[in-house]
């Protein structure tokens, strides 16, 4: 059987290649690939350890965003777009009553709060910095998206609460940031358990109604 030619061989080796995503869906598989690794390494993670992670070839990265610390920026917005959040919020099981409902927030408010600081903190040195300048408004859109599906979970249970769901989900969502910055103590261990944040958020601190 005869050998391919150069010709047919580079025609083959072309066909077995993956096809080249879109623009956007390469941009969103980059920020993918880039968090854990910002995460793990700080701002020593390389663009070969990011294109090996996004299975792309390391000049892709530059094609979607000019400078590594453009990258980073929009790993940072992304980290804030409120959709994501806004989805798992929603999702709380029907079925929970009050008490586990609270919880359930609470601890999805908290852990996604630790790992957008994690996050931060890992990029706070990232130079030049204005492309870590996110900027007011995109926190403000955050906050007041969360807001608004917390109160529509918590209108669920709109004859069971004292306050308003409005009220409510700003209880809900401050104590969660409360607890997102604090760490167990040797003393209370279960200060920060999202069950105990939930007690404390429905019955208060005294052992009788004040």
């Amino acid at each position: 059987m005869p050998r391919p030619s150069p010709a047919e061989r580079r025609a083959a080796l072309r066909a077995t290649r993956a096809t080249p995503l879109p623009p956007d869906e390469r941009r969103r598989a980059l920020i993918e690939a880039t968090r854990p690794l910002v995460l793990t390494h700080g701002l020593d993670v390389t663009t070969r350890q990011i294109a090996e992670a996004a299975g792309v070839a390391e000049g892709t990265i530059f094609r979607a965003f000019e400078t590594k610390g453009e990258l980073f920026c929009a790993v940072m917005q992304d980290a804030l777009a409120p959709e994501p959040i806004v989805a798992q919020i929603k999702d709380v099981p029907a079925d929970l009553d009050l008490a586990a409902t609270v919880a359930w927030l609470v601890d999805l408010l908290s852990t996604s709060a630790r790992r957008t600081r994690a996050l931060f903190a890992a990029l706070a040195h990232a130079k030049p910095r204005e492309h870590l300048n996110i900027g007011p408004r995109t926190h403000e859109e955050r906050d007041e998206a969360i807001t608004a599906a917390l109160m529509t979970v918590l209108s669920r249970f709109d004859e069971e609460l004292r306050v308003s769901p409005t009220t409510a989900a700003w209880a809900v969502k401050g104590q969660a940031m409360a607890i997102a910055h604090t760490l167990p103590t040797a003393d209370d261990p279960a200060i920060t358990e999202p069950r105990m944040v939930a007690s404390l958020l429905l019955n208060g601190i005294a052992n009788h109604p004040c």
